[in-house]
C-alpha cells in the first residue's frame, strides 16, 4: 500500500509540474502581447487602438470559450482540451502574421488565438490539478498554479522585450507561436486524468447536460456567487488595461530610460516586475485562503489596487514610480484568483468547480474587453489615458464593497429524488 501511495503521489507531483509549465507558457505569451501594441501600425498596417481592441476581443473569447472548455474538462478531462488549445493559440498568431490587416487581426489574434488562450489558460490547468489534492491543500495548489502563470509573465515577457529589439516585431511573434506549441507534449502528463463529473457518476461516463445546467441554476440563485460574478469584472478590467496599455502609456509619457534598453525597455521590465512580484502575491493569497476569510482578502486586494493606481497617476510619472507601481501591483495582480476559485469550491464543492469558475471568469473577461474598448474611446476623445486610470481606480473601490458581504458557507442543496 505504501508503495502504491508513493507512486500516486509521484504522478500527481509530475502532473502539477507539467501543469505549472503550461500555465507559465500560456500566461507568459499572452501577457507579452501588450508590448506589440505600439508597433502594430508599422508591422501590420493596423492602428494601435485596433490591435489593443483585438486583444480585448481575445480576452472576451477567453471568457466565453473558457467556460465551454471548462465544461469539457469537467466531463472528459483536460488533456485533449489542452492539445486543441495549443494548436489554436499558435496558429492564431502565425495566421495573423501571414494575413496582415485589421479584419484578420480581429479574427485570428482576437478569435482563434483567443480560443487557444481559453483552452490552455492557467485557470483550466490549475483547477485541473488542484482536484487531485486534498481539500485542505486546494487553495495552496491553486495559488501554486497562479504563481507559475505569474512567473511566465517574467520568464517570457522580459525575453520578449529583448527579442523585439534584436529580431523585430514579426520575428518575435513567430518565436512566441513556437513556444505555445510546447504545451502539446506537456499535456500528455494529464493522460488518464478524468473530469470530476465523470468520476462522480457511477454508471455514466460524464455528468449529463441536465446536471450541469441544474448546478449553474443553483449557483445563480446564490447571492454570493452573483456578487463574485460581478466583482470579478473589475479584476479583468484592471489586468487588461495595464498589461495592454501600460507600455504604450509610458511611450506617450516620454518615460523611456536608456539604461533599461538592454532589458527590453521599461515597458517589458514593468510587466516582468508585475509577474515576478505576483509570484509572491498569488502564493501568499493561496496560503491565506487555507484558513482566512476569503471575501475579506478579496476586498482588501481590490481596495489596495485602487489606492496604488490613484497614487501612480496623481504623483509625477517617472521611471522610479513606474517600477515601484509595477512591483506593488504585481503583489495584487492575480492574488484574487486562488481566493475566487476557493470561494467557488467552498460553496459548491469540486464536482462542477471548473464550470462554475469558468462562468465567473466570463465576467472577468468581459471586464477585460470593456477596459480595452473604453481605453480606445477615451484616448480617441482626449488624446491620452489619464481618465482611464481614474475609472480603473474608482471601480477598484466598488469591487471591495461588492465582495464584503459574500457568504462562504457551503450551499444547501435540494434533496435528490429517490432512485429505485
Amino acid at each position: 500500500m505504501s508503495s502504491s501511495q508513493n507512486s500516486i503521489s509521484a504522478r500527481v507531483a509530475m502532473i502539477i509540474i507539467a501543469g505549472c509549465l503550461m500555465a507559465l507558457i500560456s500566461m507568459g505569451v499572452r501577457s507579452s502581447f501588450g508590448l506589440f501594441v505600439a508597433g502594430a501600425p508599422d508591422a501590420l498596417g493596423v492602428s494601435a487602438g485596433d490591435f489593443g481592441l483585438a486583444l480585448g476581443c481575445q480576452n472576451l473569447m477567453w471568457g466565453v470559450l473558457g467556460a465551454y472548455a471548462a465544461t469539457l474538462v469537467d466531463r472528459f478531462g483536460p488533456m485533449w482540451v489542452l492539445i486543441a488549445g495549443s494548436l489554436m493559440y499558435g496558429f492564431g498568431i502565425v495566421g495573423m502574421l501571414l494575413l496582415p490587416g485589421t479584419m484578420w487581426t480581429y479574427v485570428l489574434m482576437g478569435g482563434v488565438a483567443g480560443g487557444g488562450v481559453a483552452a490552455t489558460a492557467f485557470t483550466i490547468v490549475a483547477i485541473s490539478f488542484s482536484k487531485l489534492v486534498s481539500p485542505e491543500q486546494r487553495s495552496w495548489a491553486l495559488g501554486l498554479g497562479t504563481a507559475a502563470a505569474s512567473f511566465g509573465q517574467f520568464a517570457i515577457g522580459l525575453p520578449t522585450g529583448i527579442l523585439l529589439q534584436k529580431i523585430g516585431w514579426e520575428g518575435t511573434l513567430y518565436v512566441l507561436a513556437g513556444v505555445t506549441f510546447l504545451i502539446i507534449p506537456l499535456s500528455f502528463f494529464f493522460v488518464g486524468v478524468k473530469g470530476t463529473a465523470a468520476e462522480s457518476s457511477v454508471n455514466a461516463s460524464s455528468g449529463t447536460s441536465a446536471e450541469v445546467w441544474a448546478e449553474i441554476k443553483l449557483a445563480f440563485q446564490h447571492r454570493g456567487y452573483v456578487l463574485l460574478f460581478f466583482g470579478f469584472f473589475v479584476c479583468g478590467f484592471h489586468i487588461s488595461f495595464i498589461y495592454i496599455y501600460l507600455p504604450k502609456f509610458l511611450i506617450d509619457q516620454g518615460v523611456q530610460p536608456q539604461w533599461l534598453n538592454g532589458f527590453g525597455g521599461i515597458g517589458a521590465v514593468s510587466l516582468a516586475l508585475v509577474g515576478l512580484f505576483n509570484i509572491v502575491g498569488a502564493y501568499v493569497s493561496g496560503l491565506y485562503g487555507k484558513a482566512g476569510v476569503k471575501r475579506y482578502g478579496l476586498a482588501f486586494i481590490y481596495a489596495a489596487r485602487g489606492v496604488v493606481m490613484a497614487l501612480y497617476i496623481l504623483l509625477p510619472i517617472t521611471t522610479a514610480s513606474t517600477l515601484v507601481f509595477a512591483a506593488v501591483m504585481g503583489m495584487l495582480w492575480l492574488s484574487t484568483v486562488p481566493l475566487t476559485q476557493g470561494i467557488v469550491a467552498q460553496i459548491f464543492g469540486i464536482r462542477y468547480m471548473t464550470t462554475l469558475y469558468g462562468i465567473v471568469f466570463i465576467s472577468h473577461q468581459i471586464g477585460g474587453f470593456t477596459a480595452t474598448f473604453l481605453a480606445r474611446w477615451i484616448e480617441n476623445l482626449t488624446g491620452e489615458l489619464t481618465w482611464m486610470w481614474f475609472a480603473a481606480t474608482a471601480i477598484g473601490f466598488i469591487a471591495a464593497v461588492v465582495h464584503w458581504p459574500i457568504d462562504e458557507k457551503p450551499v444547501e442543496r435540494p434533496p435528490q429524488p429517490a432512485t429505485t
